[in-house]
């Protein structure tokens, strides 16, 4: 399923709704909902409710909400999946501007755009714009590490020799204008 801008595939019980994020599940004949919050600056719920289904009988058995029924919520699994469901989306969890998350950066255009996306950080004074951009995304550290290694090495970034880059190339800057990228072109004014 996807969600309701038809671009991010939404795991079985899982939609959007305006900005929220919405989990729906049956717990042992009872109805969970839990509902987080997309802006949030938090990556977990905002709320949970339990509701009895329609028909009585199917939990007349039970002792209403118990602390086995409570258990058997796997809080761990939801917050896993509303934090990389967020990330998916586009929304950082603290707020931070990361731009749209590039599950796949295979292109120089990917490559430029993820590089835009570390360099903001940066400039926002991040002093770990890689454990912030795995964070809003969803994705390990070292991943992330990966890949703006790769795009300081075809360089798409650029910084002081031995220190973490700064500051976007010409070529991430052509790129991102839509522009063919050409080393011997010479245009000060991008400088």
């Amino acid at each position: 399923m996807t969600d309701e801008r038809g671009d991010v595939e939404l795991p079985e019980g899982w939609r959007v709704d305006g900005e929220r994020l919405i989990h729906e599940a049956e717990l042992h004949g009872w109805r969970l909902t839990v509902v987080s919050v997309l802006g949030a600056p938090w990556d977990g719920p905002s709320s949970l409710r339990i509701d009895p289904p329609a028909d009585l009988d199917e939990v007349a058995g039970t002792d209403g909400i118990t602390a086995e029924l409570m258990r058997s919520i796997s809080m761990a699994e939801i917050r896993r999946t509303t934090k990389e469901l967020r990330a998916r989306l586009g929304y950082a969890i603290d707020g931070a501007q990361t731009g749209a998350v590039l599950d796949r950066v295979e292109t120089d255009l990917d490559y430029a755009m993820m590089s835009l996306a570390y360099v903001r950080l940066v400039e926002q004074g991040y002093r770990s714009p890689v454990t912030r951009l795995s964070t809003a995304w969803g994705m390990s550290r070292n991943t992330i590490s990966g890949r703006i290694r790769r795009a300081r090495a075809m360089g798409f970034l650029d910084g002081p020799p031995g220190k973490p880059a700064d500051r976007l190339t010409r070529k991430a800057r052509r790129c991102l204008e839509g522009e063919e990228y050409e080393p011997d072109r010479d245009r000060p004014d991008r400088e």
